[in-house]
């Protein structure tokens, strides 16, 4: 395991330095788990792994830690591939824009993009093309009844000029 410590502390550093860069200052992943836990669940729940990643971090921070500053830590298992996985990944998710705090900014950003932006036109207009339509499409059923009345009315006014032709013919 001396191995894998080696490099979890390696890329935990990397992962230090680079959210030390993003906020100016030296606390780096300190200073990201500090943004997050400050964050209401109900802000962060439409940011997918949000728990799982706060959790992992403060896990990766804490391992970092006790090798940082335990005798003989190096020496015990304390990490595993998928740690050093999932800081790599974390780092690139950062790079990316994909982190939860970047997701969360782009979530905020688009909520109040809809909320100042005015109802688009077809919203507004759709009630009035249904009333239209609808006005139109009673029209047409009202001709359509009156046609149907004619129609039946000339069917009977031929029935009967044909029964009275045929009683003048006898």
């Amino acid at each position: 395991m001396d191995n894998l410590n080696h490099v979890l502390f390696e890329e935990f550093k990397h992962l230090d330095k680079l959210c030390g860069e993003l906020y100016g200052d030296q606390r780096g992943v300190s200073h990201y788990i500090d943004d997050m836990k400050v964050v209401s669940g109900s802000d962060y729940r439409y940011i997918p792994n949000w728990k799982e990643d706060l959790d992992q971090l403060i896990r990766i921070r804490h391992i970092r830690n006790y090798l940082a500053h335990t005798e003989g830590a190096f020496n015990e298992d304390m990490c595993t591939p998928k740690d050093i996985e999932w800081s790599r990944d974390f780092c690139r998710r950062i790079l990316d824009q994909l982190d939860p705090l970047a997701l969360l900014r782009q979530h905020s950003e688009a909520k109040q993009r809809m909320a100042k932006a005015k109802r688009p036109v077809y919203q507004i207009q759709a009630p009035q093309l249904s009333v239209q339509y609808n006005v139109v499409n009673e029209k047409a059923e009202k001709i359509s009844s009156i046609l149907c009345w004619i129609v039946l009315l000339l069917v009977i006014i031929g029935g009967l000029l044909l029964v009275l032709f045929s009683i003048s013919q006898l």
